[in-house]
Formats: structure tokens, sequence, C-alpha cells
């Protein structure tokens, strides 16, 4: 695969809108077409910035039970206001 990479200057040539960056067996390089210089491209991987779709795998959600409240049962707020009218 060959791009060109647009308004990229050759820094040998300084002949500008020349350079490509095509695949190759050892990771990538960029080459002049006007002039023929060619240098690999050093891939570093920078850490990614957390946004708000990064999973959070590491962090575990506590689990906490959920009661059910039954509006009709004896000891419930709603019926002993009822019964002191």
């Amino acid at each position: 695969m060959r791009r060109f990479i647009a308004g990229a200057v050759c820094p040998q040539c300084r002949a500008i809108d020349r350079i490509l960056v095509e695949a190759i067996e050892a990771g990538r390089q960029r080459r002049c077409v006007a002039c023929g210089h060619a240098e690999a491209l050093v891939e570093t991987l920078a850490a990614e910035p957390a946004t708000r779709f990064t999973s959070r795998a590491n962090e575990a959600t506590p689990v906490q039970p959920i009661r059910f409240m039954d509006p009709r049962s004896p000891g419930s707020e709603s019926n002993a206001e009822a019964s002191s009218e």
C-alpha cells in the first residue's frame, strides 16, 4: 500500500509533495519519488487518552441487593398515616 503525504517536503532534495509512505516487510518507510531518499518510520505506541467510551474493565461495580417494598404491608408509612386518621 502506498500513500502520498500532502504538503510533505523531502529532507534531502526539498521537493514538495513527492513523499510517499509505503508498507514494507519490516514496517513502514517514507520515500521521495524525486530523489529516491528513503527512511524507515519507527512507530511508537503512545498511550491512548481515556474517553467516555473507553472500557473500564478493571473497575468492578459493587453489587448491592435490591429490596422490594410492598405498599400494602402493615409496617409501611402510608398505611400508618391512613390508620391515624
